[in-house]
């Protein structure tokens, strides 16, 4: 059976103005299907056409997690903290597990069918040339240098995460507030992309489209602000899973995530050496990055090309593109344990 698929989603926007342990900022994009229309063809029934909704149903869950667990409050990667385990971390902790399954194209644990969302982001240095940018400031210079590597993501993102059976067409960028004194500028970020074949560089390839009322909105992200069964109230709450993701991914990959024996219950003490409570909660983030060691076997995963995490370096050269990976860090009593096991298996 073979199969081509449109998604039409709106892109979430978040930055990061420090990635823990080194001198970077970053950008994320998270891509969330509106509508995903699927046309199947087999030799004995010929082609069949579904139409289905995956942002609608990954809110429905999570709608259902804030009330679980009674959590109307903005979910901020930042904000987790405590040395005890709260209904509050068991909806961060159901967030991202949510996001984290509502990555996959295949085979989901919760949702009922694959969502097919998709995350990217960048890190780079915060230091730059900022005389090769327009503006008649600094902070403008600045904002030119952001914008042009949130430019390369978004691209770099498309052909990456997409292709000819697998078509992508955005409709909206929601950006979470302001980057700076200005919002950021469609054609810079957007537009410039569709003539970027013209300017003798790479051209954006045919599965990678742009509604003609595509825009980029700048939101505040607390979804309190608004009424439920809003765009905004939606928007906002995506905007919340986004930061999420970028928290849980810096924790993975910059600082380290330490291997978590059981997820702590309510009432149960955390400290930042023993069950920290960043490491619980970006555990499942953690686990999907490290699916990419299977080397050729991360193929069949649902999570492959769901999502791509880069750092990028300036140099005399040009610029240095690299693929993040996530940090190791052993547990020695899970270490212990397992070299136990092995013994008494032997």
């Amino acid at each position: 059976m073979s199969s081509t698929s449109l998604h039409r989603v709106v892109i979430y926007h978040d930055e990061t103005k420090d990635v823990p342990k080194r001198n970077f900022k970053g950008h994320v994009l998270l891509f969330v299907p509106t509508t995903l229309s699927v046309e199947s063809e087999t030799p004995l029934l010929g082609t069949s056409q579904e139409e289905y909704f995956p942002r609608e149903l990954f809110l429905t869950e999570l709608i259902r997690c804030r009330q679980k667990f009674d959590c109307d409050g903005k979910l901020h990667f930042a904000e987790i903290s405590g040395q005890t385990w709260n209904k509050y971390d068991c909806a961060y902790h159901k967030a991202i597990a949510l996001a984290v399954d509502a990555l996959r194209s295949k085979s989901p644990q919760i949702f009922s069918r694959p969502l097919n969302c998709k995350i990217a982001t960048i890190f780079y240095p915060k230091g730059a040339d900022w005389d090769i940018y327009g503006g008649d400031s600094r902070k403008e210079q600045k904002l030119r240098h952001d914008e042009t590597l949130l430019r390369i993501l978004l691209k770099g993102a498309g052909h990456y995460l997409y292709d000819d059976s697998n078509r992508i067409e955005v409709t909206k960028i929601v950006s979470d507030g302001y980057p700076a004194h200005r919002e950021l500028d469609e054609d810079r970020v957007v537009w410039r992309l569709i003539y970027d074949g013209s300017c003798g560089k790479t051209p954006l390839r045919d599965y990678v489209t742009f509604s003609e009322d595509a825009s980029i909105v700048h939101l505040p992200s607390d979804h309190k602000k608004y009424q439920p069964d809003t765009e905004e109230y939606k928007h906002a709450n995506f905007l919340q899973i986004a930061d999420l993701l970028l928290g849980a991914i810096m924790r993975s990959c910059y600082v380290g995530a330490r291997p978590i024996r059981m997820t702590p219950k309510i009432g149960d003490h955390c400290n930042k050496d023993h069950c920290n409570k960043r490491d619980v909660i970006a555990q499942p983030v953690k686990e999907m990055l490290d699916k990419r060691k299977r080397g050729i076997g991360f193929r069949n995963s649902g999570h492959y090309k769901s999502f791509t995490i880069t750092q990028v370096t300036f140099s005399n050269d040009g610029i240095n593109f690299q693929e993040v990976q996530s940090v190791d860090i052993q547990d020695k009593d899970l270490l212990q344990m397992s070299l136990f096991i092995d013994d008494s298996v032997d």
